[in-house]
């Protein structure tokens, strides 16, 4: 069998792999240690081309548990399967979903909501990092064929939701019964968290206080209920509630008529976020490309959809940004994901951060911050 050229690893990784396999957690052994990170095997769960994969944790001074899902992008055909983003490319702003994870996703554990700064909301709590190498927003547990770039016959394991599930199994001993749970992530990890707060929420039935933080995760796309059901084969309990071209407001509408009594739903999004709309331009003109067209397409779906959670989810809260992306001035796309990164800090809109937002949510402070950046948008439209 030929190796794609995304299996194939490039001189400049074999170099460095030495010093990263250093930087590496240690594996978790027998009780964990407060205030350390420690990676969790995932006995016989396996990422999207088959390597073993691993969740990290960290046992925190407070009985509250924060659940991330890390993101990466999402395949949902054949075409997608066959084209993951891997370092071992030449190219990576072609593939769609990660993969080849083991070597890099240890090196951001001090920024965002990560990191141990009074100023986080989480910085005490225990904290599970799902990683993202399966390409199906944590929610699957198919072995999907398809035929890849060389011509082989393949199979994606779409096991996100096989493994978040094991990982689940180890941090429930360590965290029995937190008096306070966050689910959350960014980007194809907010769409995990739409679709698995509910699941976190059966897994802890004792558990009164639940935040659902969705950090960039909507984007439109026909046919998400057959890709949840037949691509990735994900729990009918998931499937049964998408309905739409818009998969997390299907997710959140069910998850406000089941729990509202339990959980509070917080969704923030930069108004032209240049991750989502560079999605939007793919599927609408099959261009993996940054444009300023994609960003006001976006903006203009975005702000429909906030409308639609508005009227829909009672308990819901924003937090609407237009944080700049520098690297794209000239298209005027602003920020994909707050939480991982130092804005989450100090980026401020109406001179509130998103880290203190979060923080006022949590103690039961309602308040919305940028909505006048949609009634902007809705002006321009009229």
């Amino acid at each position: 069998m030929k190796l794609d050229q995304w299996e194939k690893e490039p001189l400049w990784l074999k170099v460095l792999t030495p010093y990263l396999k250093k930087k590496r957690l240690p594996q978790l052994k027998g009780e964990p240690e407060t205030g350390k990170w420690v990676r969790i095997p995932l006995d016989g769960c396996l990422a999207a081309n088959g390597e073993k994969t691993y969740a990290d944790f960290k046992k925190g001074s407070e009985n509250k548990l924060l659940i991330f899902f890390m993101g990466g992008g999402v395949s949902w055909n054949e075409y997608t399967a066959a084209h993951p983003a891997s370092l071992y490319s030449k190219d990576t702003s072609l593939g769609f979903y990660t993969i080849h994870m083991d070597l890099f996703s240890d090196l951001r554990l001090d920024s965002g909501i990560f990191a141990e700064r009074k100023e986080n909301p989480f910085w005490d709590w225990s904290k599970l990092i799902l990683i993202y190498d399966t390409g199906d927003f944590h929610a699957g547990t198919n072995d999907f064929p398809y035929t890849a770039q060389d011509g082989s016959k393949r199979i994606c394991h779409h096991h996100g939701y096989t493994n978040y599930r094991k990982a689940m199994e180890t941090v429930m001993k360590y965290v029995p019964d937190p008096e306070c749970i966050a689910v959350t992530g960014c980007s194809g990890g907010a769409f995990g968290a739409a679709l698995l707060t509910d699941d976190v929420m059966e897994l802890y039935p004792a558990c009164e206080n639940i935040i659902s933080v969705i950090d960039s995760g909507f984007f439109p796309l026909q046919g998400w209920h057959d890709i949840a059901e037949n691509v990735w084969k994900s729990p009918p309990e998931i499937t049964e509630r998408i309905h739409s071209d818009n998969i997390t407001l299907d997710a959140l509408q069910a998850l406000s008529r089941e729990r509202q009594d339990r959980v509070k739903i917080l969704v923030t999004c930069s108004i032209r976020d240049e991750g989502l709309s560079r999605m939007i331009n793919y599927i609408e003109n099959c261009t993996f490309t940054f444009t300023e067209e994609s960003g006001e397409r976006f903006q203009e779906w975005f702000t429909g959809t906030v409308k639609e959670m508005k009227e829909t989810i009672p308990q819901a809260q924003f937090y609407i940004t237009d944080c700049p992306e520098k690297k794209q001035k000239k298209t005027g796309l602003t920020k994909h994901c707050l939480l991982q990164d130092q804005v989450f800090y100090d980026y401020r809109i109406e001179n509130v951060s998103c880290a203190q937002w979060i923080k006022e949510a949590i103690l039961g402070k309602q308040e919305n911050i940028g909505m006048k950046l949609l009634e902007d948008t809705d002006e321009q439209m009229d």
